[in-house]
């Protein structure tokens, strides 16, 4: 998996605070001063994880929100692969690196609050792209309306991965997000949330 890889499942399994350089060396196998060779302290590591991470466990999941005529169904089918990995994980939510970290963020750290704020910026562009295209067969929202709404799937989906660390059945988590889909529904489609059913 490489330095970068297993580093990233250290600071996603204990936080970034957490995680000392003597951590970081018995996880990885790299020396200390293997790791500084590449990265000049604990915090660029930390950085590079994060892009590592958009990378290698966001994207793919997420690729069905980003399609072109992602809709509704794009997110659908976006939690349903998140639920899908929840239970493969044997019913452990590890929540979300990126979110676990804001948590836990430093007052001061700047540099990681921006990175954080673009990572969020980027999925909310996403889910805002897929909520107008859903949106262009009636035009029942104006566009405010749909980057708020993007903006409340955002945040509804981080809680979501938060609080997965907190559960050991997926029917919780996959409550929420038929509530989150049929609200969604309820907005762009006039369906009423009387006809979706919970868990």
């Amino acid at each position: 998996m490489g330095l970068l890889g297993n580093a990233m499942k250290t600071f996603w399994k204990f936080g970034f605070h957490v995680v000392s350089m003597g951590d970081l060396v018995r996880e990885t196998g790299v020396s200390r001063g293997g790791i500084y060779s590449d990265y000049s302290s604990k915090r660029a590591l930390f950085h590079a994880c994060i892009d590592h991470y958009e990378d290698v466990v966001i994207k793919p999941v997420f690729a069905p929100v980003e399609e072109a005529a992602a809709g509704v169904e794009g997110i659908r089918t976006y939690l349903e692969a998140l639920l899908t990995r929840f239970d493969t994980n044997q019913n452990f939510g590890r929540g979300c690196l990126v979110g676990n970290t804001f948590t836990q963020l430093a007052e001061g750290d700047d540099e990681t609050r921006q990175k954080i704020l673009r990572f969020y910026a980027r999925r909310t562009c996403s889910y805002s792209n897929a909520l107008s295209y859903e949106n262009s067969s009636n035009n029942r929202l104006t566009e405010a309306d749909v980057e708020g709404l993007a903006s409340y799937v955002t945040i509804s989906v981080q809680g979501l991965w938060s609080y997965s660390r907190l559960v050991q059945d997926s029917s919780v988590l996959r409550q929420y997000c038929d509530m989150l889909l049929a609200y969604l529904e309820s907005h762009l489609r006039g369906t009423p949330r009387s006809n979706y059913r919970t868990v």
